[in-house]
């Protein structure tokens, strides 16, 4: 299920006026997600967003005096439209023209970065942050009284309670950029609800089916979840209601006394009640923050692996393989037969080397043997080798510990080879790493563990490492940049991604998936290729590859006027990409091309004839072309 759809019906906009629900509704179809909107200002406000609540919304947006009233009246979470600096300063220039002494009134949540900090040099603008509803007219009468004011800007509240007392009111009108941030907000915060809610489920699933009792406690020490085996464990001793009001003592006796030394501690061995058990206990901290502490016991197992299991979870957030092999466009033999293998390769545990020219889909490959592997469930963590400056690689790869180095945070930070563990770690562009962290990498990988800068404990890691370059690392190892010992640790098992122009027949199913993609971004209709542009594609080298195409099938989509992107259009962009006009492409250079695609394509046909002893039948099933198709090329190759 689409993410849009998940959230759907999950937040409501709330404005007093339609001028803001209209621009709602805008944004919210740039966003792809169905709004809903009421009209409504303060109390009213409220009420729908009542209404809106008890239809299953989850966030509210709204501004000013409304915000203010649904946020303290209705347990929701709401986001303030805040007005921009523009915005203000627009109406303030419109109240000059009412009066010298102009009064700006708002709730906190509606000034955004504007305050009595501001320096208005040009007006006489007095500034005043409100925190209730309530203190509208008493504010509005003492800046009156005091400041001489009698023209007054701010939200609805504002401007109804100045007219109401007979004071000039201005609207501060929002922008759509207003608009827009505050549903880019809300749809960021319900995307967290979701999340939470989920990771509840998986908890509850976790706990209520877990072969261990579990007892949660607060910070006080007061039992604040107890799953059903530790609830049938404890009935045959107290009543189902009694359990959540025992002192923790009564329950564990001998766990309690460990409990205010604030350390995890594992396999208490006590009795209760003629029952004997083994506890642990471990202590819950965030920030440095006591939150409270986890109880679980059973006969005999411990509850340290579950403990560690979180902890990697933790760490690992975000760290995500998102490709699949199916993410793969191809009708190309040797591709084909590539990804057959790389599956093969994904169910081992061995270290695999990508090779292959920038922008032939190398982490794409490495995503999706990961995805592939028993590892799928663990933290796939990628790191580019060249992007990070050598000063920063080695403490990112092998974290550090408090006060390793000037600048380190205090608590230290785990490395990313820490991160992996369990999972895998992708070594991009592995060819730049420097020569002193090469040697580090290689004990990581010889003794399965890792030791932070600064420390001297060693950390035991289980990684699978997947590395890539587009450099050739044997010649590095010859000219003793790259270390020969390494080189072989990490070319265990190797892949070589083709390049484009290697694997000319693809350009077209490429193209098809790219086409619809960047029109649906650009806001046009499907766009497709004439055969006379596939043609001239064909022509062209690509020495960026597929990253090339597909920037070059985003300009041609932008640049075609017609639905059909034409010949001319390619060409152009073509001699573009060339440096200027003429042509683009030579004869000999095209001769070349089709010889190396011609050669790869026998070079496969062949391969696979060999792995089935002649069959043609066989050989023909495995290249997904017909025994006439393959006939006739063998005949070509003679």
């Amino acid at each position: 299920m689409k993410k849009a759809e998940k959230l759907k019906g999950k937040i409501c906009l709330i404005a007093p006026n339609y001028r803001i629900l209209e621009m709602g509704k805008k944004v919210s179809e740039e966003f792809g997600y169905h709004l809903t909107t009421y009209r409504g200002n303060l109390h009213e406000g409220v009420e729908a967003a009542r209404k809106a609540m008890a239809d299953g919304a989850e966030i509210i947006i709204s501004r000013g005096g409304t915000a203010k009233l649904i946020e303290r009246e209705l347990d929701c979470e709401v986001v303030y439209i805040v007005f921009s600096v523009v915005d203000f300063l627009r109406t303030v220039d419109e109240s000059k023209k009412f009066g010298d002494q102009i009064g700006m009134l708002g709730f906190e949540d509606l000034f955004g970065d504007i305050d009595n900090s501001y320096d208005f040099p040009d007006y006489n603008l007095h500034v005043k942050q409100i925190g209730k509803y309530e203190n509208i007219e008493e504010e509005i009468e003492k800046m009156s009284r005091e400041k001489g004011v009698n023209v007054f800007i701010g939200g609805d509240a504002i401007v109804q309670a100045a007219e109401k007392m007979g004071f000039i009111g201005l609207l501060i009108e929002c922008d759509l950029e207003s608009v827009r941030r505050a549903l880019s907000e809300a749809i960021r915060l319900a995307e967290l609800k979701m999340k939470e809610s989920e990771r509840y489920l998986e908890f509850k699933a976790i706990t209520e089916h877990s072969s261990e009792g579990m007892i949660f406690l607060d910070e006080n020490g007061q039992i604040k979840y107890i799953n059903p085996l530790a609830y049938q464990f404890f009935e045959r001793m107290f009543s189902r209601t009694a359990i959540m009001s025992l002192p923790i003592r009564e329950l564990f006796p001998k766990t309690y006394e460990e409990i205010p030394k604030g350390n995890p501690v594992f396999q208490i061995y006590e009795t209760i009640r003629d029952i004997k058990i083994v506890s642990n206990y471990i202590p819950l901290n965030m920030d440095g923050r006591f939150l409270g502490g986890l109880i679980s016991f059973q006969n005999v197992t411990r509850i340290e692996e579950l403990e560690k299991r979180i902890r990697r979870e933790l760490y690992s957030k975000g760290h995500v393989a998102k490709h699949y092999f199916r993410d793969f466009s191809t009708v190309d033999t040797y591709m084909k037969t590539l990804l057959k293998n790389a599956k093969r390769l994904a169910a081992a545990d061995s270290s695999i080397l990508i090779i292959g020219e920038s922008g032939t889909g190398k982490e794409l490959m490495a995503q999706s043997i990961h995805n592939d592997s028993q590892r799928r469930n663990g933290p796939f963590v990628a790191v580019n080798c060249a992007a990070l400056p050598k000063s920063v690689l080695e403490s990112e790869l092998f974290g550090y510990v408090d006060g390793a180095f000037t600048g380190a945070k205090k608590a230290g930070k785990p490395g990313l080879f820490e991160l992996a563990h369990r999972g895998a770690i992708f070594l991009d562009e592995i060819g730049d790493m420097p020569l002193n962290i090469q040697g580090h990498l290689l004990r990581v990988i010889q003794e399965k563990e890792v030791t932070r800068i600064g420390d001297d404990r060693v950390i035991a890691v289980d990684i699978r490492i997947i590395s890539a370059t587009n450099r050739d690392l044997r010649k590095m190892v010859s000219e003793g940049s790259f270390r020969e010992d390494l080189f072989y640790r990490l070319d265990i098992v190797r892949i070589k991604m083709p390049s484009l122009r290697d694997r000319m027949d693809d350009l077209p199913v490429l193209c098809e998936y790219f086409l619809p993609v960047f029109s649906q971004a650009n806001h046009l209709s499907l766009r497709r290729l004439s055969l006379d542009a596939i043609e001239r594609m064909k022509r062209y080298s690509w020495p960026g590859n597929i990253r090339e195409l597909q920037n070059f099938i985003e300009s041609a989509v932008i640049m075609s006027e017609d639905e059909e992107i034409q010949a001319d259009v390619i060409d152009q962009l073509l001699r573009d990409r060339m440096g200027g006009g003429g042509e683009w492409m030579r004869e000999s250079v095209m001769e070349k091309e089709e010889n190396t695609l011609r050669e790869l394509e026998q070079e496969s046909i062949l391969k696979i004839l060999k792995q089935v002893q002649g069959n043609r039948s066989k050989a023909a099933k495995i290249l997904g072309i017909s025994t006439t198709t393959l006939w006739r090329k063998l005949r070509n190759f003679n």
